[in-house]
Parts: structure tokens; sequence; C-alpha cells
């Protein structure tokens, strides 16, 4: 089982971190959303937070049904940012009897190719690893997926989540990722009845703006929406505003 957290009583909410983040990053969405009726849990995936990574393939998304299963969570709204949307998308896929809705925030589009400004930060991150540079590995992420003007706290919040994902991963090499079920099968995504918000904010990266837009395009019950104020971290950049989104679409997941 993963390492979660969890608030509530009611239907259920997973929610599943961007991956320069960890479970952490919904505390403050933990408690409204308790307050408003539900169950929320929020995970750690391999290798962020309180969740080792392992050598060998892994999916992430096998795990989170796992975690679900071992919850007695038989059917929840899921709820991703970034990395974590394209997990969401993937237990969606793999298992969609057990998705009730999902909310996919920033997420990477499969078949999309990565822009240049995308492709630089992929390759300064990696660079800084190669380099043994862990302190500047997070200056790097920090720089590249927060806003300019952000304000400290949320540099250092995300800075501190980071670190200790570079920690646990280069503490585990021989970790690998397991087969992508939507790069075999990229026709499971027109078939996926699953009531879908897909959102990205107006200031993030281009990739995960045409991302969302795409998957907004592709799933059957899919719409799109544009976060104002935010980048790509809408649920730490702008909380407010993002709690205002996920309780329209949970409120019309109910009904």
């Amino acid at each position: 089982m993963l390492p979660y957290t969890e608030a509530g009583e009611g239907d259920a909410v997973l929610l599943i971190h961007a991956g320069i983040a960890d479970r952490s990053m919904w505390n403050e969405h933990l408690e409204w959303l308790a307050r408003a009726g539900f169950r929320a849990v929020a995970v750690d995936l391999p290798g962020f937070g309180e969740a080792p990574a392992h050598a060998g393939p892994h999916a992430d998304w096998e795990d989170v049904v796992g975690t679900m299963r071992d919850l007695e969570i038989n059917r929840a709204t899921v709820v991703g940012n970034s990395f974590g949307a394209a997990v969401a998308l993937r237990v969606a896929a793999v298992a969609p009897a057990a998705v009730a809705a999902m909310a996919l925030i920033s997420p990477p589009a499969p078949g999309l190719e990565p822009s240049a400004e995308l492709q630089a930060v992929w390759e300064a991150e990696e660079a800084a690893l190669e380099a043994g540079d862990i302190d500047a590995a997070v200056k790097v992420i920090v720089d590249a997926w927060t806003l300019p003007g952000a304000p400290d706290e949320l540099r250092q919040r995300i800075a501190t989540m980071q670190r200790r994902a570079f920690e646990l991963q280069l503490a585990c090499p021989d970790a690998q990722e397991a087969p992508d079920p939507l790069e075999q099968h990229p026709e499971v995504l027109e078939r996926l009845a699953v009531r879908t918000l897909t959102a990205a904010g107006e200031y993030d990266m281009p990739d995960f703006i045409q991302g969302a837009q795409q998957l907004a395009r592709t799933l059957p019950d899919a719409r799109y929406v544009t976060i104002a104020g935010a980048g790509h971290l809408a649920p730490l950049e702008t909380p407010e505003a993002f709690e205002r989104l996920l309780r329209e679409f949970l409120r019309g997941a109910d009904g």
C-alpha cells in the first residue's frame, strides 16, 4: 500500500501529486474536501515523500489501484496534477470501473512531443544530477515550475519536496517504468467514458495547455478549463481558484 493521508467520510476523492511534489501538496485541500462531505485520500507515489523507489519495473497506476483496494475504496473521483494527472489517466485506462470521474490538472497528453522549453529544463536537471549537484538540480526545478515572483514560502515548499524525491530516486538507480498501457493501446482514450475535467494554468508551459486541450478533445466526456493566474501547479499557486473549480466539478459528479 502506498503511504497516504486521509480526511473525512463520504464519496472518495483520490489525490495524486505532481512529479515535483508529494502528497503534502494536497494538505490544505484535504481539509475543505472533508468539510464538504468527501473522503479525501492523498497518496505518495514510489520515489516521492514517504514512498521509497523500488528496483525493477513498476507501474504507478497499478500501485494506486492496489492502494484503493486496500483502503476498500471501490470507486473514486481521481484528481491529479501534472505527472499525477498522467497516472490518474492510466488508472482510468486500466481500471475504469474504479473511477467515477477524473480531474486532470496540467496533464501531459500521450504522443505530444516536448517543446524546446521543456526539453531544456529536463536537460538542465539531468546535467546537475550527473554532476552530483542536488542543490543545482533543485534550483532548476523550482525556477522552471514556479511563476516569476512566486512567494518564497511556495518556492521553499516545492524545493523541500523535490529534494526528498531526488534523494529517494538516486538511492534506487535500478528503478524502471513499466510499459505504458496508453502507449500500447492509445485507442483506449477514445472509449474511456469517464466524466473528465481537464485544466491548465493560463501561464503554464504550452506542452501542458495543449495536453489538457487535446485530452478534452479526445476523451468522450471531457471539458477544458483555463485556470486564471496559475502556472503549472494550480493547487498550490491559486488554491482558492482550484478549490472553486474542483467543488463545481464534484457537485456535477454528485448530480
